[in-house]
């Protein structure tokens, strides 16, 4: 399965506007909630919070990318913001994130969410996927950042 059928239009969200990341968080999961992914909204966006104030996921680049398995998430998937207004918070390079990538999956799944997670990480390292997510003005647009690779 590519990437991109990992994500939903209404889970795709370019210019957000938000006031930090668990606004940010907040926003990605009701776009998921839309999208019939997710019941239980409180508790998921809840357990990602607590998850990403134990170990923070910034990675560089701009980039964060919280994830969380919960019973509420019916598949697997990825929701993406690219934010308005970088977030200031503590990165591994001081760089202010301004893309967030969101995994979310069910419990029963943990090494297809693993396998998924390393994809992900092998992809953001590379600067023309971060930028195309960046100059994304549509949710379409960002899904096409996708790459088409399996």
């Amino acid at each position: 399965m590519k990437l991109r059928d990992y994500t939903t239009t209404s889970g795709l969200l370019p210019h957000l506007e938000c006031r930090d990341l668990t606004d940010a968080i907040t926003q990605l999961v009701q776009g998921l909630v839309a999208a019939g992914v997710v019941t239980e909204a409180d508790q998921l966006i809840s357990e990602i919070i607590r998850l990403e104030q134990g170990a923070s996921t910034t990675v560089g680049n701009g980039l964060v990318v919280p994830h969380a398995r919960f019973s509420s998430v019916r598949r697997l998937q990825i929701a993406a913001a690219t934010l308005t207004q970088p977030l200031e918070i503590p990165t591994v390079d001081d760089w202010p994130v301004d893309i967030i990538l969101l995994l979310v999956g069910p419990p029963h799944e943990p090494r297809q969410m693993l396998r998924l997670l390393a994809r992900l990480a092998r992809l953001v390292k590379n600067q023309s996927f971060l930028e195309g997510l960046r100059q994304a003005q549509t949710p379409a647009e960002m899904a096409a950042a996708f790459p088409d690779m399996e």
